[in-house]
């Protein structure tokens, strides 16, 4: 199996991208630092102005997905664009390939010239988590093809509400997620670190994804929710697309793609290099799961220094629970009511969040000269 850094891993998306419009209300003059991931991130965050968008991922492949989105959305009109990405295309996808080279950067047209069968299946849903979703939901309509039947023809929430508690709500499909969850199973089908390697141990992964997703069904209808519809039905209906696969969002995205500038490399690495003071907002995704505390430590640290005053963040957390590190606390000043409703509103109700302002000290310098006196220069993040 291809090593997690060397394959395409996401192609969809699996966060709400209205989170991020909360947490981070984008403002034209601000700089952003975003995770590639599948690339839906950084082109939803381009639904409002901004003055640069620096996407960033370890893996180069999920940046060659952003490019061809990218170049597909500059080259095509919309509903030849949407076919582009789903392989609906009058011929082969990646017979049209070719008029997407012009906007793409010299390593993410090789790669992509390489795979036609990625293109000609719709790459929108070929990631290895998307495919797998497509086999875990086959699994489940075998399994309750009656009920997922009946849960997905809900228009009336109070109705699907009475449905989960006196049909749906049973022991035995608890115990299936609780072990198709098992840690064992993740490694070995997912390979995804994410879902493993920093897990809480006050976690038991298959429960909690069982009890969020009941408890996000109490709001919202199976029908309109894409998490929901992956995992059960391993689609989604068109009308429940993510803006930046619809008309009205692409007309705002398109014009700001030129802001965006692509970077494969570690977040941490990258932030390094980076000057004090860059950023005025942050969009970090799930990356917390896939990191050890001391390299999260070491993320906050880098993130607090690049940050300028008032800089917002956005990181979400599946399977670990770091926390900001003691020393950082009094300058990540979390907004625990927006986390709190955020966590009830996301429609991947797996997640939960650190949101918030980066208070930067008007007497900054003079505090780093005092840590330097004292050897605690970590205190104040250098």
């Amino acid at each position: 199996m291809p090593d997690f850094f060397e394959r395409l891993n996401y192609s969809f998306g699996n966060e709400d991208w209205r989170t991020e419009q909360q947490a981070l209300n984008i403002q034209p003059q601000d700089t952003v630092l975003c995770i590639t991931a599948s690339g839906d991130r950084p082109l939803h965050l381009l639904l409002n102005e901004c003055k640069k968008l620096i996407a960033v991922d370890a893996n180069p492949i999920q940046n060659y997905l952003l490019s061809l989105k990218c170049a597909a959305m500059q080259a095509f009109e919309f509903s030849d664009y949407l076919d582009f990405l789903e392989g609906c295309m009058e011929n082969r996808s990646s017979d049209y390939l070719h008029a997407l080279l012009p906007y793409m950067d010299e390593d993410a047209a090789h790669f992509w010239m390489h795979q036609p069968s990625l293109l000609d299946k719709g790459v929108l849903f070929q990631g290895h988590i998307e495919r797998i979703f497509r086999h875990v939901s086959r699994l489940f309509r075998c399994l309750r093809p009656k009920k997922i039947k009946r849960l997905f023809e809900f228009t009336n929430l109070e109705e699907q509400k009475t449905f989960l508690r006196t049909e749906w709500d049973t022991t035995f499909l608890r115990k299936l997620f609780i072990f198709a969850l098992n840690p064992i199973f993740p490694r070995i089908f997912f390979n995804d670190p994410g879902l493993f390697a920093h897990v809480d141990s006050t976690i038991q992964v298959g429960a909690y994804i069982y009890d969020r997703m009941l408890q996000c069904l109490q709001g919202c209808l199976a029908s309109e929710n894409a998490f929901v519809s992956l995992m059960f039905q391993g689609a989604l209906k068109k009308e429940f697309y993510p803006p930046y696969l619809t008309a009205t969002g692409t007309e705002s995205i398109k014009p700001r793609l030129n802001k965006i500038k692509i970077k494969t490399e570690n977040v941490i690495s990258y932030l390094k290099k980076v000057p004090d003071r860059t950023f005025d907002a942050f969009s970090l995704s799930d990356i917390a799961s896939y990191m050890s505390k001391q390299s999260f430590d070491e993320l906050m640290q880098a993130v607090y220094r690049t940050a300028k005053p008032g800089a917002r963040f956005c990181i979400r957390q599946f399977s670990s629970n770091h926390q900001v590190p003691i020393h950082l606390r009094p300058y990540f000043q979390r907004d625990v009511n927006l986390e709190k409703k955020l966590e009830g509103e996301d429609g991947f109700f797996v997640y939960r969040f650190f949101v918030g302002e980066i208070f930067v000290p008007a007497n900054e310098k003079a505090q780093r000269v005092n840590c330097l006196k004292s050897g605690e220069l970590q205190a104040v993040a250098s």
